[in-house]
Order: C-alpha cells, then sequence, then structure tokens
C-alpha cells in the first residue's frame, strides 16, 4: 500500500484534524435552526427541561409522571448544550453534534494498526458523509453516545486482541465503555457487545482468553463503578420504581411486542442498511466479496475480519427477531461496514486492487437509479401525500448527479476524482436537506408556532394547556413552562372539569374538524378565541389551537399579541 508507505504520523493525525472539522462543520450546519422531531427529541427535551424545573439532574419525569424510558447520560449531554446555547434546537441538539464528529475521530484512529492509515481516513470520510449520519447526528437522542460507546468498546477489545503489548490500557478502556453505554441506554450496551466478544472467541476456538487475558478483575469493577451509581441512585429516590419499569417496559416489553408501530419484517434491516449507508453502499458488493473469496480462512487467519463480521452479524441478527424495528436500531452495526468499505476504496485508490469497469457502472447507476427515484417521489408523490410542502423534486439530484459526473471520471480512469464526486454529492444532499427541506418541513410542525403565540398572548402571566384528541410531546415542550402538566383530555366531562376549576386561560389543541363541536359544548360563560390554525405533518390535517377564558376574566386577562 503506497499511500501508507509515504503518509507519516504526523500528516495523518493532520488530516484526522481536517477530518474531524469537516464532519463538525457538516454535522452542525442548521442542525439548531429547525424545531425538535416528534416523537423522541420532545420526549428527551421536555424531559430535560423538567429536571431543571425540580433541579435534580437524576429522576427523568415527563409530563410529572417518571420516564422510564431511557437512562441519565443523554440528559446530562443535552444539559452541557443547553448550558452553553439555550433551551432551544441548538443547545438540545450540538452534544449529539460534537459526539459525531468524535465518533468519526475515533474510528478513525483507532483503526489505524488494524487496516492501515490510508484505509482508516476513507472509513471515516464513509462514516461521516452516509446519509443516516446525516440524521443521527444531529438528533436530541441517546444514539449518538451509543454509536460512539459501543464502537470504542469492540474496537478496544479487539486491539487488545491484536496488540497484546497495550492490551490491559485497551481492555480497561473498552469496560468502561461499555459502562457508559449503559448508562446511555441499558443493558444493551454490554449485554450485544458482550455477546459480539464471546462469539468471536468461540468461532476461533479460544473462549478462555476471556477469564485468562480479558483483566475480568480489572474490568467487572471497573465497569460496576461507572456504570452502577446512577441506577442505585435513582432506585433509591423511585423506591426502585424507575430500574423495574425500565427493564419490563424499555427492554423485555420492546423486544417482544412491536411498540408504537415500528415493525417489520425480519428481513426489515436488509432494506434499511443499503439506504442508511448511500451514497456508499454502491460499493458494499465489492466491498464484501473478498470476505466471500477467503472464507474457508477466514476464522483463523483473518482475526480482524472475523470480528467485524461477527459485530455485524451479532448486532443485526438480535434486532432483526426483535419485534419491535427502527433503522436506528442497527446503527451501531454500520462501523465494520464502515471499515470494509474503506479498504476496498483504498484498494481501488491506491491501484492495488483495481475496481472492474462494469462493477463501478453498475454501481454508479444503481445510485443514478436512487437520485431519479427520489426525484420522482419529490416532483409527483410528495405533492399528492402532503400538498403545503410543495415539490422536493431537487432532493434527489445529489445523487444522480454525482453518478453522472462519477462515471465520467470512470471513463476517464481518475479514480481519486469520482471518490471526490460522490463526496460532494453526498455532502450537496444535506445542504439541499437543511437549507431548502427542514424550513419547509418546519412550517408544518405546528407547536413551535403554537407555543410562541401563547407567549405572546400570556407574557409572564399564568396559563394552562390541553390537547383534545390529540397529542404530539413537542406541544408540551413549546407550549408549557418548566414542568407545567399538559391535559390529555378524550372526554367533554374531563375538559369542563378542568375549565370549572380553572380561572386562567386555557390553551388547547385540537383537530380542527372538532372545533364547531368544541364551541357547541362548551358553556356560553367562557370566551373562545381560534388564535392559531395549522396543517401538521405528522397526521395530515389542520390544528386549531383554541384561547378559552370565563367571560369576566376577558378584560383582565387578555392582551392582544404585538403585530
Amino acid at each position: 500500500m503506497a499511500f501508507n508507505k509515504t503518509l507519516s504520523l504526523s500528516c495523518f493525525y493532520f488530516l484526522c484534524g481536517l477530518l474531524f472539522m469537516g464532519a463538525f462543520i457538516l454535522f452542525t450546519y442548521h442542525s439548531g435552526s429547525g424545531s425538535l422531531w416528534d416523537i423522541d427529541e420532545p420526549n428527551n427535551a421536555q424531559a430535560l427541561k423538567e429536571m431543571f424545573a425540580q433541579h435534580n439532574f437524576v429522576v427523568p419525569l415527563f409530563n410529572g409522571t417518571l420516564r422510564v424510558a431511557k437512562p441519565a447520560l443523554n440528559y446530562w449531554l443535552m444539559w452541557g448544550g443547553v448550558e452553553a446555547f439555550g433551551m432551544n434546537s441548538w443547545g438540545l441538539r450540538m452534544g449529539s453534534v460534537l459526539v459525531g464528529a468524535l465518533f468519526v475521530l475515533y474510528l478513525t484512529l483507532s483503526t489505524r494498526r488494524l487496516i492501515g492509515a490510508g484505509p482508516a481516513l476513507l472509513t471515516g470520510l464513509v462514516a461521516a458523509t452516509i446519509l443516516h449520519s446525516q440524521i443521527i447526528f444531529r438528533a436530541a437522542v441517546p444514539d449518538p453516545l451509543l454509536i460512539l460507546f459501543v464502537s470504542m468498546s469492540l474496537i478496544s477489545y479487539l486491539r487488545a486482541y491484536q496488540f497484546p503489548e497495550a492490551r490491559s490500557f485497551n481492555i480497561l478502556l473498552s469496560y468502561a465503555a461499555m459502562a457508559l453505554a449503559t448508562v446511555d441506554e441499558g443493558p444493551i450496551g454490554f449485554l450485544i457487545p458482550g455477546l459480539i466478544i464471546v462469539v468471536f472467541l468461540l468461532l476461533r476456538g479460544n473462549l478462555p482468553y476471556l477469564w485468562k487475558e480479558g483483566r475480568l478483575q480489572w474490568g467487572l469493577p471497573l465497569f460496576l463503578l461507572i456504570g452502577l451509581p446512577w441506577y442505585v441512585a435513582v432506585g433509591v429516590e423511585t423506591h426502585w420504581r424507575w430500574d423495574l419499569g425500565f427493564l419490563l417496559r424499555a427492554n423485555i416489553s420492546r423486544y417482544n411486542a412491536e411498540m408504537q408501530g415500528h415493525q417489520g419484517p425480519f428481513f426489515y434491516y436488509l432494506l434499511t442498511i443499503p439506504l442508511a449507508l448511500l451514497p456508499w453502499s454502491i460499493f458494499l458488493p465489492q466491498a464484501l466479496r473478498p470476505l466471500w473469496l477467503k472464507r474457508k480462512q477466514l476464522i483463523q487467519q483473518y482475526p480482524v475480519d472475523t470480528f467485524l463480521l461477527s459485530w455485524l452479524l451479532v448486532w443485526v441478527i438480535f434486532f432483526s427477531i426483535s419485534a419491535t424495528k427502527l433503522p436506528n436500531y442497527v446503527w451501531e452495526a454500520y462501523p465494520p461496514l464502515f471499515i470494509f468499505l474503506g479498504i476496498r476504496l483504498y484498494q481501488a485508490l491506491s491501484g492495488e486492487i483495481s475496481f472492474r469497469h462494469r462493477g463501478l457502472y453498475t454501481s454508479l447507476f444503481a445510485l443514478f437509479s436512487v437520485g431519479a427515484a427520489l426525484v420522482y417521489a419529490g416532483a409527483v408523490i410528495v405533492p399528492a401525500k402532503i400538498p403545503p410542502l410543495g415539490s422536493l423534486y431537487y432532493l434527489g439530484l445529489p445523487y444522480a448527479l454525482s453518478a453522472v459526473f462519477a462515471a465520467l471520471w470512470v471513463w476517464k480512469d481518475q479514480v481519486g476524482r469520482w471518490l471526490i464526486t460522490l463526496t460532494a454529492g453526498a455532502a450537496a444532499l444535506t445542504f439541499a436537506l437543511m437549507t431548502y427541506t427542514e424550513p419547509a418541513l418546519n412550517i408544518l410542525k405546528p407547536s413551535y408556532f403554537m407555543g410562541e403565540k401563547i407567549r405572546q398572548y400570556q407574557g409572564d402571566n399564568p396559563y394552562s394547556i390541553a390537547a383534545w384528541h390529540w397529542f404530539q410531546p413537542n406541544f408540551l415542550f413549546y407550549a408549557g413552562r418548566g414542568n407545567m402538566i399538559l391535559h390529555r383530555t378524550k372526554h367533554m366531562a374531563e375538559l369542563q372539569n378542568i375549565l370549572r376549576h380553572n380561572p386562567r386561560p386555557l390553551y388547547l389543541v385540537l383537530p380542527s374538524r372538532d372545533v364547531p363541536d368544541m364551541r357547541r359544548s362548551l358553556p356560553d360563560n367562557l370566551h373562545i378565541q381560534s388564535i392559531y390554525v395549522s396543517y401538521e405533518l405528522y397526521n395530515h390535517e389542520n390544528l386549531t389551537l383554541l384561547r378559552i377564558s370565563p367571560q369576566s376574566a376577558v378584560s383582565l386577562q387578555h392582551r392582544t399579541p404585538p403585530g
């Protein structure tokens, strides 16, 4: 590998720094310009807001009740962003942006000795520019931390296995990373990485390595020292209700039964992974073919490849069996694919093993077809399904055009240039998404604008909020203050009871089709104003925000908003 021989260590570190900055800029671009996406982001954000209101960063709450969905580490990450940028999209998401860039940096640095400097740099480039990275590393969710710590735990263990002179440090780092992953997402932070390690050692016929060389006498105490304190603290404060609820509802129930409509066939991830890894997934056949060719010698002669395949297959199979399925669940299985792609792209770039032109043209045609499908979907299907959004045809252009220009470079045997062209196409899609699509979609998420309307009317005066036959966590986050409770009502008696005992204005959001019946059903002594109407993206219908207050209080409480 000529590139490896000429690339000095200082040059490698410099390029790693550029890659880190490029990833950070890419993930940062317009990350805070749009409101939060239901349901996960506002769930996490509201829990953090209630932690601030309660001055308690141990026990997660949502709408005044115990939230057992996620452990604490991601809340603490968002806490740091909020302290720096405020309780807004920028503050809530900047932690994920930083973690995403750190993941790219770690992946590049940690794989240098395993696969070489050139392949490691291309591995980082692939990780930074795939489509799914542009989504997950700009979201206020726990996934970025889990991705970083799972990758750190498994790569560190592999490095310990491969490089005995640094075994103790790498294995202890692996245990520490598993502990942090456990404080971020729960048992999967150590169960699946542990299972991957056991499967790898069994395949190698070397299971005794686990206790003979695995530093269990130091690793397990370190894991417990890092991972256990918060679980004990939240258990003591909630009389173990949080721990029990998290184990039963957020783990066992989610695995055994589909939740929130997230389901799919066993082969679900075979469909989502190629889409998630665009544009580089078009080269997966070329990247995986060498593994097939050396399959008979793979386990005994190629431990790095065996470990990476164990990582990939165990993670994907585990969640393919799960009843609840989401594309995010297998993101932690991507790093082995990044590495295989990085190695194969480097071999082509260096001339060591060139791509066949037929295979390259086939791959680029596949990318062009994806781009053309996105153009059609954006121009025809999206306007028909979501009329207020208009045409999004431009989203397919980066892939389609980059495929065409890359094919021209292939025709001229300019390997480096088609690689740069595809990288530019990936970045261009991010630019199009965040510059044009995100603002258009943001208008169709009315909770933020409803919150602004309420603040215009109320100022610092007290009020209440409620929802009728509709709910999204975003409304609670943007319309409420601190740990204010959102009343979710489904029967008129519930709503009338709230109004009877509530002298302050009540802001009620409901489907616009229910507004006439609501006006007829409420008592005549109430002043009812429709102050905001908007189409909503999630339910594909218009929502109305009503301001309801006693007639006698209108002159005292009602303020016309500015403008």
